[in-house]
């Protein structure tokens, strides 16, 4: 494993631990409102990751 790697690895896990710790007091009513969702002891984005979401509309919309 590059060193590159594991930097990211560690990051990606140390903001896993974050969003646990923050969210965990929630219920899954409320975790489900604000788009995420506890998976097997852990809570994740309802839609995936960051990169798996959609983009915002490039055109904008009128104002009528």
């Amino acid at each position: 494993m590059s060193l590159i790697a594991l930097m990211n690895y560690l990051k990606d896990s140390l903001e896993q631990r974050r969003t646990n710790a923050t969210f965990k007091h929630l219920d899954d009513h409320v975790l489900r409102d604000i788009g995420f969702i506890r998976d097997q002891g852990n809570i994740r984005p309802l839609t995936g990751t960051q990169k798996e979401r959609s983009r915002p509309p490039e055109k904008r919309l009128s104002d009528s």
